[in-house]
């Protein structure tokens, strides 16, 4: 097995873990930042922002997970009803318990691997210097 699936079973396993703790759990607080904007946490934990928009005079909630970039979010929909945009934001698994951002950008290369590569780009690039 591979360090990736393994990283995989991990995270799944984490995720089945969160979700089952989230579905147990009626901690989930809807904190009011403004107006027409909430944010959805569960124990403490971050897990979505509802804006409520106006679309043909009338009043809709978009609902929105979490997301690395702070300025953008994955969007579930929109919703007719607040409290149906805030059971679907806590309807969804956390998609970053235990996530390790930087591992993601390596794409989980180990020391040995990245310093390989480099020899083997190093060895490319003087490969045909003297011919010619």
């Amino acid at each position: 097995m591979t360090e990736f699936e393994q990283w995989r079973a991990k995270r799944e396993r984490t995720d089945a873990q969160a979700a089952a703790a989230a579905a147990s759990d009626d901690s989930a607080t809807v904190t009011d930042l403004g107006p027409g904007f909430w944010m959805v946490s569960v124990a403490g934990a971050t897990r979505g922002f509802i804006v409520q928009i106006e679309v043909r005079g009338e009043t809709r909630y978009d609902a929105r997970l979490r997301h690395m970039n702070p300025g953008q979010g994955t969007r579930i929909g929109e919703y007719w009803e607040l409290e149906k945009a805030v059971t679907a934001i806590l309807a969804e698994p956390p998609r970053f318990v235990g996530r390790d951002p930087f591992r993601e950008l390596t794409n989980y290369a180990s020391r040995d691997q990245m310093r390989e590569r480099t020899e083997r780009k190093r060895l490319q690039r003087r490969a045909g210097r003297f011919l010619g």
